[in-house]
């Protein structure tokens, strides 16, 4: 084999590696393109290994039936850490502001106060402090349920994993062999007000192609040589590493997307006591609410502090614009000029005292 066939070889290679890792950061930008939920969320709870009966999962890893020995190295109790939850939400830009719950045994006992039904009693004190801090919604990662991988053989890659390995000798690199993992990761959406639930979602790892290099170890490339990649035998702690990471992944990924839909959106919308709004008509940014009760008050939250005697001047305004559309009641008022151009959390209280809180993010005035 010549130095010009290897240097092909090792650059279409390359090519085929730096694509497969440019698609989830791609994912992610393309989803920080659009427009983030107007809230200010807190990430508490985490992904903490629950394991089926058989103990057999993604992130726990089989066990050899030969010794009982584990083919793929335990993982923590956390395998997907609250930190990549954040990251990923931060990436994709899903919310105006995340932050994250930095007290381990906390977010351990949230989920087991969930479990127990004492939620909110046991909450109160939490909810207090991150109304406090500004936040609008809770963001609860509750459970990592694991589950076992199944291989499910050749798929309809292997053309091209041939025609691959016969002309350009790369056929190691094409995903010809498919796994699926019923890993699933359940997180919830909740209001800050009452602990209730807004959102569920439950997230599954899915089907998952792997290529012979990520499946297989030193023998089984050597072995590709002289057979089809296809051909060759998986290593079940390649696959166990593999389709663990993944997993992770596409988990994550999954979150954010479905964070970021547009059924999210309208669902939050509709179970909010008012739906919370900004609007440039050309005069600087105005607040609209779209309340089915009437207002009580209204606070603007933004930094520095708007003094006391700004706040009063805008509710009085805002609740002086109130006027009926249909059963709905509509409130609009400009906002006060230290609260355009940042961040700007928006309380409203309605008559029978339920708040919909939302965090804007107004442009400068012209």
């Amino acid at each position: 084999m010549s130095v010009r066939t290897v240097s092909v070889r090792l650059a279409l290679a390359a090519c085929l590696l730096a694509g497969a890792c440019q698609s989830t950061g791609g994912e992610l930008t393309g989803l920080a393109e659009g427009p983030p939920l107007d809230f200010a969320v807190l990430v508490t709870g985490g992904a903490f290994l629950s394991t089926d009966a058989t103990h057999v999962g993604t992130f726990v890893g089989a066990r050899s039936p030969e010794d009982g020995s584990s083919v793929a190295a335990a993982a923590t109790d956390e395998p997907i850490a609250i930190t990549a939850v954040l990251d990923t939400l931060r990436a994709g830009r899903v919310f105006h502001r995340v932050e994250v719950d930095a007290d381990d045994a906390h977010r351990h006992a949230i989920r087991a106060q969930l479990r127990a039904g004492t939620a909110e009693a046991e909450f109160q004190p939490f909810l207090q402090d991150a109304r406090d801090r500004g936040f609008d919604l809770l963001l609860v990662v509750e459970e990592l349920q694991d589950g076992p991988i199944e291989a499910q053989g050749i798929n309809a890659r292997w053309p091209v994993t041939f025609a691959t390995w016969i002309l350009l000798g790369v056929g190691v690199l094409i995903p010809d062999h498919t796994f699926y993992s019923r890993a699933q990761l359940r997180v919830t959406l909740r209001d800050l007000q009452t602990g209730r639930t807004l959102d569920d979602h439950l997230l599954v790892g899915g089907p998952i192609e792997l290529s012979l290099t990520e499946r297989s170890d030193v023998w089984g490339l050597l072995t590709s040589i002289l057979v089809p990649p296809f051909w060759v035998g998986d290593d079940p702690g390649s696959v166990a590493e593999s389709v663990r990471t993944v997993t992770a992944r596409r988990l994550l990924l999954q979150l954010a997307r479905e964070l970021k839909g547009e059924s999210v959106r309208q669902r939050l919308r509709e179970g909010s006591a008012a739906s919370l709004t900004l609007v440039d008509q050309g005069q600087g940014p105005e607040l609209v609410v779209d309340a089915s009760e009437s207002l009580s008050s209204i606070l603007l939250r933004c930094e520095p502090p708007l003094g006391g005697e700004a706040q009063l001047r805008f509710a009085q305004a805002l609740l002086a614009s109130m006027r009926r559309d249909g059963d709905r009641f509509r409130y609009q008022a400009a906002l006060p000029a230290p609260c355009c151009g940042r961040l700007l959390q928006v309380l409203a209280a309605t008559i029978r005292g339920s708040v919909a809180s939302a965090t804007l993010a107004p442009r400068d005035r012209p």
